[in-house]
C-alpha cells in the first residue's frame, strides 16, 4: 500500500472513530436508589445533575448560547397512575396551568409524546409578553413546551423552554424526549 493511500485508510478511519464518538454521548443517572436512566444529549449540549433534598432527581440539558433549555424531573409512580392521556393530562393541568393565563393559547392544547418506550403528552405555551420582540431577554423565552413521560414506576415532568419550536436543537431536545431518555436494567450481582 503506498503511503498516500494509507495516510487517506488511516485519516478517513480516524474521522470516523472521532464522529462515532462525537455523535452518542450517552449520560446516566440512578433514580429511587437504583433505577438506571440514560439520555443522550444532542450535540453541542450540556448535562447538569441534581436534585433536592426531597429525594427528586434533575437534569437540565442546555445549549452554550442558552438559547434552548431542557429541565427533567423523574417522580415515582409505583401504581402506573400516569400509564393513561386523561390521567397524564389531568397532572399536567395541575402542574402547568399557572402558565395558561400568560400564554397565547389561553389553554392547553395535548399533543402526544409518541416515545420509544413508555407514553407521554405534552402543550406548547407561547408568552405573549414576548411576542414580536425583536430581543428576547437574557433568561426569558417566547416558548414553553411542558409535559410527561411516562413508564412503569416512573413519571418524568419535563420543561422545555425555547425561542423557536421549529429550529435543529428544539427537534433535536424533543427527539431526546422521545427516544433516548430510556430506563437501563441494572445488571443482577
Amino acid at each position: 500500500m503506498n503511503m498516500r493511500l494509507r495516510h487517506s485508510v488511516i485519516f478517513i478511519l480516524s474521522g470516523l472513530m472521532i464522529s462515532a464518538a462525537g455523535l452518542v454521548r450517552e449520560e446516566s443517572v440512578l433514580i429511587f436508589g437504583s433505577r438506571k436512566i440514560s439520555v443522550v444529549p444532542p450535540i453541542g449540549f450540556t448535562v447538569a445533575k441534581g436534585g433536592d433534598n426531597t429525594g427528586e432527581i434533575a437534569l437540565r440539558l442546555s445549549d452554550a448560547k442558552e438559547r434552548h433549555s431542557l429541565e427533567i424531573a423523574f417522580l415515582p409512580d409505583a401504581e402506573a397512575r400516569q400509564s393513561s392521556p386523561r390521567a397524564r393530562r389531568e397532572m399536567m393541568n395541575d402542574l402547568f396551568r399557572e402558565y395558561v393565563g400568560s400564554s397565547q393559547e389561553k389553554g392547553m392544547q395535548f399533543e402526544e409524546l409518541e416515545p420509544r418506550a413508555g407514553a407521554g403528552t405534552y402543550c406548547v405555551f407561547t408568552d405573549v409578553s414576548l411576542i414580536g420582540k425583536a430581543e428576547v431577554p437574557a433568561g426569558e423565552f417566547l416558548h414553553l413546551t411542558a409535559g410527561l413521560k411516562a413508564w412503569p414506576g416512573v413519571v418524568v415532568v419535563f420543561r422545555l423552554f425555547s425561542n423557536d419550536t421549529d429550529s435543529p436543537e428544539y427537534r433535536a431536545l424533543m427527539k431526546t424526549l422521545r427516544e433516548s431518555l430510556l430506563e437501563k436494567p441494572v445488571p443482577m450481582r
